[in-house]
């Protein structure tokens, strides 16, 4: 069964992908392929996210603030210290995985609300140090003027042209993530979400793998922000807020918090009906949190899954029905 799903996820990617990369012929340029480089950077986020809740366990309030520090360690490399962009964004993953291991070393002790109330406190913290230090980050100014990426001498400075970067990284980080929980590693990350002590006695180190879980999945949201950086060309404190790691926690229980290609589903879905429904623009922190309440108290798997289960069991009482009826 594992294997047939294995190969399932394999052969949706190979007939996404293509389709994927072929909408900018069908759409052109404008709104929808802006909006469609948006929803790539966001599916990043939300893929590394559910790697770490849905097969590692963790629930983790610090995403937004990756996306934060891979956005502007990217834009003060590039500013301050005048590296190429693709140099800068190197560094910048670096830097996050660095933080990402010292603070997974810390609160990866910590489970549950404990752990998200810990994860919260950083995103905070990050938000606070942007703010404040302004010699460096612009404060609330934000950073402007952030150079654009360029691959040998070809400026990446337009939708389109970004399209072609953005997309075809996001379906390789998300085909990377199906191999992982696919993999030996991927079922260690299982097994520690089911229970860390009978993991522990199949001489798993808990600890360390939990870490490296944190790590990959952190850096998935730095790498977005940094290359949200040099298409945006302006930062400010509000990329990395703490309504942002809500709307990301809001895109998993809208997609499934264990299905990697519902966080996908999820980003686009949720990002054109924000597009669509702007005239609810004033009550969208209410809507959304009245929303999660409702999925995570139903649909504790998230909403699309939960659905999925709810439509097989109509289905299978449909069926019973019919096998009583025929015996009658």
């Amino acid at each position: 069964m594992e294997s047939l799903l294995k190969d399932k996820n394999k052969l949706a990617w190979l007939l996404i992908t293509p389709g994927v990369l072929l909408l900018p012929f069908v759409f052109g340029k404008g709104f929808y392929l802006n909006t469609m480089n948006f929803i790539s950077l966001h599916a990043m986020v939300a893929v590394g996210l559910c790697l770490l809740v849905g097969y590692g366990g963790q629930l983790s309030i610090s995403h937004s603030a990756f996306f934060a520090i891979g956005a502007y360690a990217s834009a003060i490399f590039c500013l301050r210290y005048h590296l190429p962009p693709l140099i800068s964004i190197l560094l910048s993953q670096g830097l996050s995985a660095l933080l990402a291991w010292g603070i997974g070393w810390v609160v990866l002790r910590l489970k549950g609300h404990y752990l998200a109330i810990a994860t919260l406190s950083f995103t905070i913290i990050v938000e606070v140090l942007v703010k404040e230090m302004a010699w460096l980050t612009g404060g609330l100014q934000g950073l402007s003027s952030i150079p654009s990426i360029s691959i040998g001498g070809f400026m990446i400075d337009s939708d389109y042209r970004f399209y072609f970067v953005v997309w075809p990284l996001t379906m390789l980080l998300l085909l990377f993530s199906l191999n992982l929980v696919d993999s030996r590693m991927g079922r260690i990350f299982r097994a520690i979400k089911e229970n860390e002590d009978i993991a522990r006695q199949f001489g798993a180190d808990v600890k360390v793998y939990k870490i490296k879980l944190f790590i990959v999945s952190s850096v998935y949201a730095s790498i977005a922000g940094s290359l949200y950086a040099h298409f945006v060309t302006f930062i400010s404190p509000v990329t990395g807020s703490i309504m942002f790691a809500i709307d990301i926690i809001m895109v998993l229980a809208f997609g499934g918090f264990t299905l990697l290609w519902g966080a996908m589903i999820g980003v686009a879905s949720l990002t054109f009906l924000n597009e669509y429904l702007t005239i609810f623009a004033d009550f969208k922190r209410a809507i959304y949190g009245l929303a999660l309440v409702i999925i995570i108290l139903l649909f504790p798997n998230g909403l699309l899954l939960g659905l999925r289960d709810f439509g097989n069991r109509i289905f299978l009482f449909i069926a019973e029905g019919r096998k009583k009826h025929a015996s009658a």
